[in-house]
């Protein structure tokens, strides 16, 4: 039997009440218990989830500390096994480009196998365990009844390609120099930032802007799409005529992304020249997606007339008016009324009202005159949020608009 017991925090604000209800849950069986910490305490998932963050970020980062160290791949081979005859890859190593494309020549073994220092190799072998772990954990905590969900979740697919590749060296060694693509991790840390910051504002019990979500989430997902093509030309390159570090590697993403293309680098054999195009697949199908997303919610915040910052509330004076319709006239009247007075000229005015602005007023208030001095906020004087998001609190002075076409101006108020 589960015992709830509400713990009420009631916070005083200038305006209304603001209450937090937090429930702790007395569970009985282990996997409640495991629940209640990974997934339903926000505080404790939150620390879980900067921890995965900082676990995936660290991985890439030793990825990177071995592609720097790796700077030999000719020679690349299974760990404790003598490579094997390279000299027609040493030949093709000191031809012209234009030579090598008449007959190119892959070294297989330098996209199979790398050189991973065994100090490395612990630390990586380690961090995969946890992950591996933690992956299994949260597996076995969220399953719901459908375990093929669970099991082809993309994200769970991506940790396990990533961990038990490195889990096998350990029981069987010459496979300790087996290529693994741990760069794809990035992809781990992107949903990880994106659980944490939703961790984190259920935490804080603080509402957070979607577009700065949207914008978060479309960086995030140029940075990826980006380190993972890096990654990846640099890795297969390896096998190829003309060998690129990082830094060239990441030059000609970006020139081949933005579609200029100086011809200065060009992928020499045909694993490489596939990935890219797959790069660029992938790239046309995701980015149009988070940009149509990103737009979206631009335009519904544009509708919404955002919000009126506390520092300006701070450093600036203004005034708010609360109106259930938006009739231009009734609007234009008041603005005039208001600025006629010499002492009102550095105010600003707060429009406050539940109505969507119509072509008249939209076309009103992109007058400069009106553009610098009047912000609509949409919202209703009823609700706690929207006076917050007016600064109420703050303004110099309130007005209530009524219609004109309302007789009983106290019941047009009221509605």
């Amino acid at each position: 039997m589960r015992v709830i017991e509400f713990k009420l925090m009631i916070f005083h604000l200038k305006i209304g009440h603001v209450v937090r209800v937090e429930y702790y849950v007395n569970e009985n069986k282990f996997k409640e218990r495991l629940q209640l910490y990974f997934i339903k305490n926000q505080r404790s998932s939150l620390r879980i989830r900067i921890a995965n963050l900082v676990l995936k970020l660290l991985t890439c980062a030793l990825y990177i500390i071995r592609v720097i160290t790796d700077t030999d791949p000719i020679y690349a081979s299974c760990y404790g096994c003598t490579p094997g005859n390279k000299t027609e890859y040493k030949i093709s190593a000191n031809l012209t480009e234009e030579k090598f494309q008449e007959n190119p020549i892959i070294n297989w073994d330098a996209i199979v196998w790398v050189n991973r220092p065994l100090k490395l190799w612990v630390v990586q072998v380690i961090l995969a365990m946890i992950s591996l772990t933690e992956a299994l954990l949260l597996a076995y905590l969220g399953y719901k009844g459908n375990i093929w969900q669970q099991l082809l979740s993309f994200h769970f697919i991506l940790e396990l390609v990533n961990t038990i590749p490195f889990t096998l060296t350990v029981f069987y060694p010459p496979i300790r120099n087996l290529f693994i693509p741990v760069f794809l991790n990035c992809w781990l840390a992107k949903h990880s930032l994106e659980n944490m910051f939703n961790d984190l504002h259920r935490a804080m019990q603080k509402s957070q802007s979607a577009l700065s979500q949207q914008l978060m989430i479309l960086s995030a997902t140029l940075l990826c799409l980006v380190f993972t093509s890096v990654c990846g030309i640099q890795h297969f390159q390896r096998a190829g005529h003309r060998h690129l570090n990082l830094f060239q590697a990441t030059y000609y993403v970006v020139v081949t992304f933005s579609t200029v293309g100086y011809g200065d680098f060009v992928p020499d054999i045909w694993p490489s020249q596939l990935y890219m195009v797959i790069m660029i697949c992938v790239a046309l199908i995701v980015l149009p997606t988070q940009f149509e997303q990103l737009a979206f919610t631009w335009m519904e915040r544009q509708k919404l007339g955002g919000s009126y910052s506390s520092h300006r509330a701070q450093s600036e004076k203004h005034v708010v008016v609360c109106s259930t319709t938006l009739h231009a006239d009734t609007i234009m009247d008041f603005l005039n009324e208001f600025y006629a007075h010499p002492l009102l000229q550095d105010y600003y005015v707060v429009l406050l009202s539940p109505m969507e602005l119509d072509t008249t007023m939209r076309m009103i208030l992109q007058v400069p005159i009106w553009a610098q001095r009047v912000i609509y906020i949409q919202g209703s004087c009823l609700k706690g949020t929207d006076l917050v998001r007016a600064r109420m609190s703050e303004a110099e002075a309130c007005f209530i608009l009524a219609a004109r076409n309302y007789a009983d101006k106290t019941a047009a108020v009221s509605i």
